[in-house]
């Protein structure tokens, strides 16, 4: 049985970069559609790919051609989360601060190119190699960076990847290893999942459209979220005031099918009932939902099922509101679960919820609809909700909490 949590980890900083924007105002405004999203462009013309399928790619983040794409990303923003956050360097070792990092690139693929050459030119530099395993290890390279003393985890748990690390990062604060996480989700786009999606039939030839009647599937994207969480002891020690706290989190496993989900929401429903219980809340207490969205007819239908299944067990007459930003983002795999986590706590500061992008006409099949007109949230709204799927039958839930 799941109990209440002996203390709800705050967030005392968090930073993004993805599709969407650089910034909580840039996110924002594209939100309010002040504003267009991007288009994705042909695979082919961004990556190394011979595929053309329409991707999400940050042309304004730029880096080395040897650096790992995805580990430069993680850096950069955790610079800026840190900085969110009130910390220095010198902060950091004083205390017990850990890092998870939630990745799917970063851990399987980033340095194939890399070995592919090592084998045809060997390096000067005998050490390079060492390097650049250790930072196909996200999590141990921030470390090193950082001088970091607690513990450390790379998540590579498909599209869940993210949103497991936040749940990973406050399992550790909760049983007390340390009082600090820096947590993140980062992910770059690589030849080798757009190969894999390709193949599986899920991408659309057109910006994805979540739970609408038209849609065809997924796009691909890439981005990385940030997230520092504290105890709430260790916020208050040096004097900061969290503006968000993570209220819950649940995680369960379908384990029905390799790539597909259960589609009758048993999982995610388990996951959020899980999340409900540590948070000490029911689901009518949850202003919206965030949902993972791909666009994917069998991940729209799992959703949608788990959504209206638990309103029924909980004898509600209505689905919270819900919507997916990917329309936004495109799926940026191992970060998709903390840049929708990050996404969900600026609309709570912003009191505004967007009308689900990409859905014009939902999907009549599916046992609920998504938002199809904004949502202006009323004043003190306190709780809402991020879910995510991934291959393997994985299921998150994360609540966050704007305190009142």
């Amino acid at each position: 049985m799941i109990h209440r949590m002996p203390f709800d980890p705050v967030v005392t900083g968090f930073a993004h970069l993805s599709c969407a924007g650089t910034t909580d105002a840039e996110t924002l405004a594209l939100f309010h559609g002040e504003r267009p999203p991007e288009t994705p462009r042909p695979a082919c013309n961004m990556i190394d790919s011979a595929i053309s399928d329409p991707v999400f790619y940050l042309d304004s983040f730029k880096n080395e051609e040897d650096e790992p794409r995805t580990l430069v990303m993680i850096r950069a923003v955790v610079a800026r989360a840190l900085d969110a956050s009130g910390l220095t360097p010198d902060m950091l070792r004083d205390s017990a601060t850990g890092c998870v990092v939630g990745t799917t690139i970063a851990h399987q693929f980033t340095d194939t190119a890399y070995y592919a050459r090592l084998r045809e030119n060997p390096d000067t530099d005998e050490n390079a190699p060492v390097e650049r395993f250790l930072n196909s290890n996200p999590a141990e390279a921030i470390a090193r960076e950082y001088s970091l003393t607690g513990p450390l985890h790379t998540v590579s748990n498909a599209c869940s990847s993210g949103a497991d690390a936040v749940s990973i990062a406050a399992l550790c604060l909760l049983s007390g290893q340390c009082e600090r996480m820096i947590v993140a989700g980062s992910d770059e786009l690589h030849r080798t999942p757009v190969a894999g999606f390709h193949v599986l039939g899920v991408t659309s030839p057109f910006p994805c459209r979540p739970f609408d009647s038209a849609r065809a599937g997924l796009n691909l994207g890439e981005g990385a979220g940030v997230v520092i969480l504290e105890t709430p002891e260790c916020a208050r020690k040096r004097g900061r005031k969290p503006e968000f706290a993570l209220r819950g989190f649940g995680m369960s496993c379908d384990a029905s099918h390799i790539t597909a989900p259960d589609v009758t929401g048993g999982g995610m429903k388990r996951a959020f009932r899980d999340a409900l219980s540590r948070a000490g809340l029911s689901l009518n207490d949850i202003a919206f939902i965030n949902a993972h969205g791909t666009g994917t007819v069998l991940n729209d239908q799992c959703e949608a099922a788990a959504f209206a299944g638990l309103v029924k067990e909980a004898g509600l007459d209505a689905t919270p509101p819900f919507l997916s930003t990917k329309r936004f983002t495109g799926h940026t795999l191992g970060a998709a679960g903390t840049l929708e986590f990050i996404f969900t706590m600026l609309m709570l500061r912003d009191g505004f919820v967007p009308a689900s992008p990409g859905c014009k006409t939902p999907d009549p099949a599916l046992a609920c609809a998504p938002l199809t007109e904004p949502l202006n949230l009323p004043a003190g709204t306190r709780f809402a909700a991020s879910s995510s799927l991934a291959f393997g039958g994985t299921d998150t839930v994360l609540i966050a909490e704007r305190p009142g």
